[in-house]
């Protein structure tokens, strides 16, 4: 009878998640989807996809003229410039957190990584410190089996 045909086996030590691996897992979760949100609201949101209003851009562009050629900007156009650089801002920030969440996922990975070293570590430990295993020799194997 073998493990198959039993239905069970049972290990001198079993491999369950610690609060430390479940507590990572969960904040893993939790990054992916959060990653996940602000990706699908950067693509579908038209404040990251459109470059603002026409009236807007135009008097923006009518500031950035002015200050290069040395003359002063009309008031509205220089709070358009103004309204325009934090827009470029706003964005910039909004994907630089994306792809730092993006980046301690790789941070995450390995905790888990050596969380997981850590389990076998000790599972070894054990191995070794319990001696040996006793191994009983395998019944003949039936012809017709294969």
């Amino acid at each position: 009878m073998g493990m198959a045909e039993t239905g069970h086996f049972h290990a001198g030590f079993e491999f369950r998640l610690t609060m430390r691996q479940r507590r990572l897992r969960v904040l893993t979760m939790f990054v992916i989807l959060l990653i996940g949100a602000m990706v699908a609201v950067g693509v579908r949101h038209p404040f990251f996809r459109s470059a603002g209003s026409p009236g807007v851009r135009a008097l923006a562009r009518e500031a950035v003229m002015a200050r290069r050629s040395g003359r002063p900007a009309t008031a509205k156009a220089e709070r358009a410039r103004r309204a325009a650089a934090v827009r470029v801002a706003f964005i910039g920030a909004y994907w630089s957190l994306c792809f730092m969440l993006s980046g301690s996922l790789l941070i995450l990975a390995w905790l888990d990584v050596r969380e997981i070293r850590r389990g076998l570590m000790e599972a070894q430990r054990a191995v070794m410190r319990d001696g040996p295993f006793v191994c009983s020799p395998s019944p003949p194997r039936d012809s017709r089996d294969g």
